[in-house]
């Protein structure tokens, strides 16, 4: 029994743990990149409370924030995409993870700016 809890081990270590990490990364960097554009659609669509330096129109700001938000999620795409080109899966399997990607960032955006709250 030991045996096969050592063998179990090993291969968690060598295999799972690293994947996990790295799945577990670009998803925290997506959320982040749509809570950014998210916040800047909200600024460049309403009249938010919050006075911008007194001189900055929102719309600008917000579409400022929102392009930034987009690089950010650009490059962890890229990044990702990269990664699984390292893996030598096959390409049908990297188009659908990157499907799914663009899927989930547009519906993750959606979602937040649902919840801001009217």
């Amino acid at each position: 029994m030991s045996d096969f809890r050592t063998r179990w081990l090993a291969f968690h270590i060598r295999h799972i743990e690293p994947v996990s990490k790295e799945v577990f990364s670009h998803v925290e960097k997506m959320v982040i990149g749509t809570l950014i554009i998210s916040a800047g659609a909200h600024v460049s669509s309403d009249e938010p409370s919050i006075v911008l330096f007194g001189y900055l129109r929102h719309s600008l700001v917000g579409r400022g924030v929102m392009l930034f938000g987009i690089v950010l999620l650009l490059l962890n795409f890229l990044d990702g995409l990269y990664k699984l080109a390292k893996l030598e899966w096959h390409v049908a399997l990297q188009i659908v993870m990157s499907l799914c990607y663009v899927i989930l960032s547009v519906r993750l955006i959606q979602l937040i700016l649902a919840f801001r709250g009217e």
